[in-house]
């Protein structure tokens, strides 16, 4: 079973626990369930908690990220950080297969060559190798990223199954009714917090791994697209200074293609921009260098050649900018509902417990 298949289980399982206790002590209430017996202030204890819970995962996330800034690195280092984790993670591989094809080695001398490697190629920090089994059973070596106070990937589901735990206390808290208006603002803040979450889920699902191919296909973060463009832009601004009108007029037409914009813009929710391409362009340009002065034709076909240039990576650095923004886009939705939420529950609690 895979660990979010676990999760849901575990989820679908607590869900009908919290039913079936709710059924059984409404059966013994002498009136309409209320948030004010024993029973209803236990499960919105609970509720509150889950909420809790599920932010603590924003916490982790922002205390991580506030960590990594004291550790950011420019993009030549970055290069160095994944050639050794490659590397590393290739001499382990060997190791285990190794391993596997002698079951009886030592996990002692297994754990000081993997502990070893991990030395030599200065990636401690980042990978974890872990030896499992001996005693009489098949010793293996396991392989995994490091990550501080847990796998991101556990603390994710507990924020997805506690959100939605919530909404199951916080009903069965009010008996399905809420009695004044702080407690229905509350609910609703509450069902709009689960109802992007699940629509997070969903983004994260397909986003993140859309990104990766994105990178892995251009083989460049956006980062580094950007310091490349920004040196093409600087190279184009020097090419064309102080050339004739002819010149100029033929630049400003050519670099506005492929009219892909990089300012980031609402309509980049609802679809990706079309791509604007022109196949009779370089024999256009070929012909029209001819109408350059000569003095100037060595200068416009370099400019020819860095216009290409910049096209070819806004089109790769669109896409990465694209779904960067469509998760902010969505956290700048999600994060408020989430703090409208602990307001609202924070007055409604301070407002049952002092009136």
């Amino acid at each position: 079973m895979t660990l979010s298949r676990w999760y849901w289980s575990a989820a679908a399982a607590a869900t009908l626990l919290i039913l079936l206790y709710y059924y059984y002590y409404t059966t013994t209430l002498f009136g309409p369930p209320s948030g004010r017996t024993p029973e209803g202030l236990a499960l919105g204890i609970l509720g509150f908690a889950a909420m809790l819970g599920a932010v603590l995962y924003s916490v982790r996330r922002r205390w991580i990220g506030r960590a990594m800034r004291r550790i950011a690195v420019d993009p030549e280092t970055r290069k160095d950080i994944k050639l050794r984790e490659r590397r590393a993670i290739e001499q382990l591989q060997a190791l285990q297969r190794q391993v596997l094809r002698n079951p009886a080695m030592s996990p002692r001398v297994i754990r000081q060559q993997a502990k070893q490697i991990l030395k030599d190629n200065q990636v401690t920090r980042y990978i974890r190798a872990r030896v499992t089994g001996g005693r009489g059973q098949g010793v293996r070596l396991e392989i995994s990223r490091r990550e501080w106070v847990g796998r991101l990937e556990t603390w994710y589901y507990w924020h997805l199954i506690l959100g939605c735990l919530s909404i199951v206390l916080i009903l069965t808290h009010a008996g399905f009714r809420f009695g004044n208006l702080i407690a229905t603002i509350a609910f609703v803040f509450l069902v709009a917090v689960v109802a992007t979450g699940i629509l997070g889920y969903f983004l994260y699902w397909f986003i993140p791994p859309a990104l990766t191919k994105v990178e892995e296909r251009v083989a460049k973060t956006p980062e580094e697209l950007r310091e490349e463009l920004a040196e093409v832009q600087r190279e184009l601004a020097r090419v064309t200074e102080g050339k004739s009108q002819l010149f100029r007029e033929i630049y400003q037409q050519e670099a506005s293609l492929p009219k892909v914009s990089l300012q980031p813009s609402w309509r980049w929710i609802f679809g990706p921009a079309e791509i604007q391409r022109d196949t009779a362009r370089p024999d256009r340009l070929r012909l029209i260098v001819k109408e350059i002065p000569g003095h100037e034709q060595e200068d416009f076909r370099e400019m020819v050649r860095l216009i290409f240039q910049k096209e070819k990576l806004e089109v790769s650095l669109y896409p990465q900018l694209r779904y960067d923004y469509l998760l902010k886009a969505w956290l700048a939705l999600h994060i408020p509902l989430t703090a409208g939420l602990m307001v609202f529950s924070l007055i409604h609690i301070v407002a049952i417990l002092y009136y």
